[in-house]
C-alpha cells in the first residue's frame, strides 16, 4: 500500500474515530490482512466488542471483511473471517465523508444568514424591524408579539451564522492534510486490491497462526462488488455450458446409432420369422380353376391373331368358340335329347 494512502486512513481514524477503531485499522494497516482471531489476540477485547467495532467500519467502507470455510486438524470445517482495507472503497469513503460534513455546516450557514430582526421566544415568530414598531407595548419600552402577547427579543441569526462560519474555517483548516492527500491520490495511479491479492503482503501477526490466511477452495464470500470475481464466476458458467453442450450432442449421436441398429434388427428378424406364401395365401382350388383359365386365356390367343388377320364377317360365329365349350355345348344337347325320349 502506498504512503500517501496509509497516512490518510491514519488521519481519518484520528479525526473521525475513538481510541479502539484507530488501534484495528493501524493493525490492519500494519499486517495488510487480519483475522478475527488475530484481532481479538492483538487487541484483548471479547469477540462480541470486536464485532461491533468492525461492523461499524465496515459499514463506513474502511474495512472490507472475508468469509471462508477452512478445514481443522479434526478434519471439521469452520468459518473463518478475514478483514482487510479496500483501497479504492476507502478513498470513496473518505471523499464522501468530507462532502458531506462540508455540506451540513454550509447548509447551516444559509439558514441563518438573513437575521429577520426581532424573534418571539415563545412562538418562535420573527418580524423585521419595520414590523416591530407597530408592536410597541403601552408603556413604549418592548415589542409585544401579535401571536402570543410574548416580549419580543432580537434575533441572534447574525451572531449564529458568524459562528458557525468560525466553526467551518476551524473545520477547513483541520482537514485541509486530508485534502492535500486526497489531491496527491487523484494524480496518482492507484491500483485496486482484493483478497487474493492482499494475501500476498500479509505479516502474521503469531508465529503459529490459528487462521489459514489462504484462499479457500471451499466457499468464500466477500463484502465488496470486484469485477474480477463477477468475470471469474461468468468464465466458470460459460465453461460449465459448453460441456453441457458437448455432452448432448454426442449423447444424441449415440442414439441415433442405437436407434438404426435396432431397426436393422427388427427388419432381419421380420425377414427371418415370415410365413410362406404357401401358408399366406391358400391354393385351394385355385390351381384346376386358375388352370382353365390359363387354358382359356392360351387357346383364345391364337384365334384372335388370326382374326385380326382375316376378315371377321367371313367367318361363321362358331369358330369364335373354344373347343371345350363346344363340346361341353354338344354333351348338353345329348343329354336334352335322351330326356326327351
Amino acid at each position: 500500500m502506498d504512503s500517501t494512502i496509509r497516512s490518510l486512513v491514519r488521519f481519518v481514524a484520528r479525526g473521525f474515530y475513538g481510541q479502539q477503531y484507530v488501534l484495528i485499522l493501524d493493525a490492519i494497516l500494519l499486517h495488510s490482512v487480519l483475522s478475527e482471531d488475530d484481532l481479538l489476540f492483538l487487541l484483548g477485547i471479547q469477540r462480541k466488542n470486536l464485532r461491533s467495532l468492525c461492523n461499524k467500519l465496515v459499514e463506513d467502507r474502511m474495512l472490507t471483511v472475508h468469509s471462508q470455510k477452512e478445514e481443522l486438524p479434526n478434519l471439521r470445517l469452520t468459518t473463518r473471517t478475514y478483514y482487510y482495507i479496500h483501497i479504492t472503497e476507502a478513498i470513496d469513503s473518505i471523499k464522501w465523508k468530507m462532502h458531506s460534513v462540508v455540506k451540513l455546516i454550509m447548509d447551516e450557514m444559509k439558514h441563518d444568514g438573513n437575521p429577520q430582526g426581532y424573534v418571539c421566544p415563545r412562538c418562535k415568530s420573527r418580524y423585521s424591524q419595520l414590523d416591530a414598531i407597530s408592536m410597541l407595548s403601552d408603556d413604549r419600552v418592548n415589542f409585544v408579539c401579535d401571536v402570543c402577547q410574548g416580549i419580543l427579543i432580537e434575533d441572534d441569526s447574525g451572531i449564529q451564522a458568524r459562528k458557525r462560519q468560525e466553526k467551518l474555517t476551524k473545520l477547513m483548516n483541520q482537514i485541509d492534510p486530508i485534502i492535500g492527500y486526497l489531491k496527491k491520490i487523484d494524480d496518482s495511479f492507484i491500483e485496486d486490491n482484493t483478497f487474493e491479492s492482499t494475501l500476498t503482503k500479509a505479516i502474521p501477526a503469531q508465529s503459529t497462526p490459528v487462521a489459514a490466511y489462504a484462499v479457500s477452495t471451499r466457499t468464500s464470500g466477500t463484502r465488496t462488488n470486484s469485477t474480477n470475481n463477477m468475470s471469474a464466476s461468468l468464465q466458470s458458467a460459460a465453461q460449465r455450458s459448453q460441456a453441457t453442450l458437448h455432452v448432448r450432442i454426442t449423447a444424441n449421436d449415440e442414439n441415433a446409432l442405437k436407434e438404426s441398429q435396432e431397426k436393422t434388427k427388427r427388419q432381419e428378424k421380420m425377414k427371418q420369422n415370415a410365413l410362406p406364401s404357401w401358408h399366406s395365401e391358400s391354393t385351394v382350388g385355385k390351381a384346376s380353376l386358375g388352370r382353365l383359365d390359363d387354358e382359356e386365356e392360351n387357346e383364345s390367343a391364337p384365334e384372335v391373331k388370326v382374326e385380326s388377320t382375316a376378315d371377321s364377317s367371313s367367318r361363321p360365329a362358331e369358330t369364335k368358340t373354344p373347343k371345350r365349350r363346344r363340346m361341353m355345348t354338344m354333351t348338353m344337347k345329348t343329354m336334352t335329347t335322351s330326356l326327351r325320349r
